[in-house]
């Protein structure tokens, strides 16, 4: 199961302080860069941010192990400086359970390169879950805890203090975030202790997994989430990039098939309209 989609959309909002985290200093982000980089063919980053002092930081996420990871690592930095002529920092964030399932370097005749991986499950994300943005909070779920039951349920009375309109897609993000970390249900039984209601039945793929079970639902759940999440990732990346989309255009991406938002997001790079990415 792939949870990259949602954690990107968390930190397309805000990466500053999950950055600093892993750099080990304060950063500002300035902008946040394509990732669709000419003359490649299925090898797309996952983040690329500039900071402040012209830095571009490549943050790269991974759940599951990968045969040749560090292959794939040095490509995107043969690219990104192809296309931005500067040298990433390069940051693989490892983010599921157990063992860190993917390399730190390449070493081969003629060939050394290296990068860091940082196990985010050992990491002290106290600053995040401290943070007054929810973003934040959910990513900080996933780091060094103790006890993740106090963090759930301080998450789910947040969540359910949040605008009704908000509050099915910021639940919607937990529960996929806590598959990480086999906590979906830890998140049902608080649920079901709230004092605050938080209607399930409002959200098709949540209802199937709290009524479904949890492994179906998750699957169903996931896919939908992440087909939400890469149409949100794309109406942003247009409007950094185009201004605010006519209303038309909007309601075409929100009625696009998976499929139909991988192939736009191809074109993006090398499109001058909004229109010519949407053909």
């Amino acid at each position: 199961m792939r949870y990259d989609t949602t954690i990107k959309e968390l930190l397309l909002d805000r990466p500053e302080l999950l950055l600093e985290l892993l750099v080990g200093e304060p950063v500002k982000v300035s902008r946040v860069l394509t990732t669709e980089l000419p003359k490649v063919e299925n090898l797309r980053p996952d983040l690329l941010f500039e900071l402040a002092d012209g830095r571009i930081v490549h943050l790269e996420l991974q759940a599951q192990p990968v045969r040749f990871f560090g292959h794939r690592m040095i490509g995107y930095r043969l690219r990104i400086w192809e296309t931005y002529r500067r040298v990433p920092l390069q940051i693989a964030l490892w983010l599921g359970m157990g063992p860190v399932g993917i390399p730190d370097r390449i070493s081969e005749p003629g060939l050394n390169y290296s990068y860091p991986v940082v196990n985010l499950q050992e990491v002290d994300t106290a600053a995040l879950l401290e943070s007054p943005f929810l973003e934040n909070n959910l990513l900080g779920m996933l780091g060094k805890l103790v006890d993740y039951r106090p963090a759930v349920a301080r998450l789910l009375r947040k969540i359910a203090n949040t605008e009704p309109s908000k509050r099915q897609s910021w639940l919607a993000k937990l529960v996929i975030l806590s598959g990480l970390r086999g906590l979906v249900p830890a998140v049902k039984q608080e649920i079901e202790r709230m004092p605050i209601e938080i209607d399930i039945m409002e959200n098709e793929w949540l209802a199937e997994i709290f009524h479904q079970g949890e492994e179906q639902g998750l699957v169903k759940g996931i896919e939908k989430g992440r087909t939400e999440a890469a149409r949100t990732i794309l109406a942003r990346q247009l409007e950094r990039r185009f201004g605010p989309l006519p209303s038309n255009l909007a309601r075409r991406i929100e009625a696009a098939d998976p499929d139909t938002l991988e192939r736009w997001s191809l074109q993006l790079m090398d499109s001058a309209t909004v229109e010519e990415t949407l053909r």
